[in-house]
């Protein structure tokens, strides 16, 4: 039996924010969610595909390019994470990339989620 629900990894390094996100998900969404810290992304895309990729953006210009790099070249739309303040950078390379501000709520968090999840069926 294939499932066919949507999947979810949810790169973050902090394990309070990342379980509060999979809650918000798996009470929202009929989807299966995954959690791993951030250095672990690619060998977690490695080894399975992801309909969408949450990533923390923790304000390390080359580590958040390098880790959005690999979420985008998986195919997996994307989502960020974020507490930083100065989001010019994060704009200006992933101008499409919904953004949502740590501490975040259920609404926003389901309402980018549910936008990735039509976009991802229709494209």
């Amino acid at each position: 039996m294939v499932d066919n629900r949507p999947a979810i990894l949810i790169a973050e390094d902090q394990i309070f924010i990342a379980l509060e996100a999979e809650r918000i998900l798996t009470e929202g969404f009929d989807c299966t969610v995954e959690i791993c810290r951030r250095d672990q992304l690619s060998d977690a895309l490695a080894h399975k595909s992801f309909d969408i990729v949450v990533l923390e953006f923790a304000g390390n210009p080359g580590e958040d390019f390098h880790y959005g790099s690999l979420a985008r070249r998986s195919g997996a739309q994307m989502m960020f994470l974020t507490a930083a303040d100065d989001l010019a950078d994060v704009a200006e390379a992933f101008p499409d990339v919904p953004l949502v501000r740590k501490p975040f709520n259920d609404t926003d968090m389901r309402t980018y989620v549910e936008r990735l999840l039509v976009g991802k069926r229709s494209g």
